[in-house]
């Protein structure tokens, strides 16, 4: 071989050599830019996650139960999945929920349906009026998704730690 030749192919070798790392270099750096991409999009797009859902039922069976419990006054709940939100005005002193009281309130509501995991119970005059406007919102067909939003908003508010 030839000095020129073994140049050439030194040249075509080195020049290979520096295309290979370039495009290296890039692949990499064009993955880790999509990853980056890809997590900043994801927390973009993926909403708040709240412990409601939004279809909304009305739990009578489990309200007539909890009406037979000795100190409950009136109860409505809506269930959104597998939570149960439960408005009690109950006859005990200064309108107080007792965790006895609680206690008995979540059992009945889980005994009318397995699927609840999450039981929260209020006694807050607010939220026992507005639970008891959106039953009878509800009942009167009118379309749940013009109180969904003040639903959320009250739920989280009195109910913050719930997961």
């Amino acid at each position: 071989m030839t000095m020129a030749k073994k140049r050439n192919i030194k040249r075509i070798a080195v020049w290979l050599v520096v295309v290979s790392m370039m495009s290296t270099g890039c692949a990499s750096k064009t993955e880790n830019q999509s990853r980056q991409q890809g997590v900043q999009i994801q927390q973009i797009l993926t909403p708040p996650q709240t412990h409601i859902d939004n279809r909304i039922q009305i739990a009578d069976a489990a309200a007539e139960k909890i009406v037979r419990i000795n100190r409950v006054k009136q109860a409505n709940i809506l269930v959104t999945g597998r939570n149960a939100y439960v408005a009690v005005i109950v006859d005990t002193p200064q309108n107080q929920l007792s965790r006895d009281l609680e206690a008995q309130i979540a059992q009945q509501v889980r005994s009318t349906d397995p699927n609840i995991q999450n039981v929260y119970i209020s006694a807050n005059p607010e939220f026992v009026d507005r639970i008891t406007s959106y039953v009878t919102d509800v009942r009167q067909g009118r379309p749940v998704s013009g109180f969904y939003e003040q639903f959320t908003e009250i739920v989280q508010r009195l109910f913050p730690k719930a997961r």
